[in-house]
């Protein structure tokens, strides 16, 4: 299994501060699955999962999830979070 350039992993975790000011801090978890391309070729994807404990205007707490699906090429293939 090859590795996700550390370029590509600083970029996600920038996108996401952007994108989600409340999930600052959290690291990332990263998973290789692979794909079929438009071209019907395989393709390695990687996805970088978010995970932080949100505080709540009531004093709750909200588990949240951010993952951003990443190519070998370090484009974002999609962004997706949790509620």
């Amino acid at each position: 299994m090859s590795e996700l350039d550390p370029k590509h992993v600083a970029k996600a975790k920038l996108i996401v501060r952007a994108e989600f000011p409340e999930m600052a801090g959290a690291e990332p978890s990263i998973s290789q699955n692979k794909a079929q391309g438009k071209d019907g070729t395989a393709r390695s994807i990687f996805v970088l999962s978010f995970k932080k404990s949100v505080p709540l205007p009531d004093g709750g707490q909200l588990s949240r999830v951010v993952r951003v699906t990443m190519d070998k090429a370090g484009e974002v293939v999609k962004l997706s979070a949790s509620k």
